[in-house]
């Protein structure tokens, strides 16, 4: 994981690198190099990140949804990339390579997109935030500067360029096509979603034991039914409301690779013996799952999401 991390710190440096010498170089500055750098990461790769990343952030299953298909709009706003590199490369014309000529039809076009689909969505972050713990709106505050960063600059080009208001509506007319994409990627996506969420395969598999080392066992409510599970895996289905909750990209992460792996890690436990073996594998995994739980006071008969 480790690696993995260095090698991304790596490619992002050489970027960054790369996308500050132009400037530098036309203006045979080191200062300009560096003020580059210092823009570069808030105006182009943080947001680009926060945008492509964030599609991991939709739920799991319909039962997540609050706000139903649109919910799923943190993947289905994906077709809007192509408006989103044509912005990021204006304002990186504008602000960090600072063209000349800054009315160019393309340039002032490329940030009045730019600070429309800002402001969709923030207005979408902060319908999707509403329910979700406090650090989550940290992540906000992204869409909030780059919409302000962006609406300063469109106010400012459109008073300078001087077009006629035509040549903006018709811009907005042409982007109606991702904006439908998106649209449909998002409903696509809630009617592909499961109507129940998705399980502890192996845990579960693991309960399949001896009731005398696996149980006791308990009928209990979760998702839209009920269902008799045992305390290790109670308790982790409390712990993964919790990371739900308090981290939801990381949990996202986690969930997308684990749906992957745990079928055939479960699929191996084939005997009461070997889910013997595997509860108690986990127990240290379930007692320190408690202790989070506890800690954060989800433990009064939460059972899952």
């Amino acid at each position: 994981m480790n690696s993995v991390l260095i090698y991304f710190l790596l490619i992002a440096g050489v970027l960054l690198a790369a996308l500050a010498l132009p400037p530098a170089l036309k203006r045979k500055s080191w200062k300009t190099f560096f003020s580059a750098l210092v823009l570069l990461f808030p105006g182009v790769m943080l947001p680009l990140f926060v945008f492509l990343f964030s599609a991991f952030l939709v739920p799991e299953w319909k039962g997540g949804c609050r706000h139903g298909w649109l919910d799923c709009f943190h993947l289905g706003k994906l077709a809007l990339t192509p408006l989103v590199l044509w912005a990021t490369v204006a304002l990186y014309a504008l602000d960090i390579y600072r063209v000349a000529n800054r009315t160019r039809p393309w340039i002032v076009l490329g940030i009045f997109l730019g600070a429309l689909v800002a402001a969709v969505c923030l207005v979408f972050g902060v319908i999707s935030v509403v329910g979700w713990a406090c650090g989550f709106a940290l992540w906000l505050l992204v869409p909030l500067y780059v919409s302000v960063w962006y609406g300063i600059r469109a106010v400012q080009l459109i008073r300078a360029a001087g077009f006629e208001s035509n040549i903006y509506r018709w811009s907005i007319f042409g982007s109606l096509p991702f904006w439908l994409a998106g649209w449909y990627w998002s409903r696509y996506t809630y009617a592909s979603l499961p109507n129940q969420p998705p399980g502890c395969f192996v845990v579960t598999a693991a309960a399949r034991g001896h009731e005398s080392i696996v149980g006791p066992f308990f009928e209990i409510n979760h998702g839209d039914g009920v269902r008799r599970a045992n305390q290790q895996l109670i308790t982790l289905w409390q712990f993964e409301a919790l990371w739900r909750m308090r981290a939801p990209l990381s949990h996202a992460l986690f969930r997308r690779a684990y749906n992957r792996l745990g079928p055939a890690l479960a699929g191996r436990i084939t005997s009461p013996g070997m889910a013997d073996l595997a509860h108690l594998a986990i127990k240290p995994v379930e007692l320190l799952a408690a202790l989070v739980v506890k800690g954060a006071g989800g433990g009064k008969g939460k059972t899952g999401p």
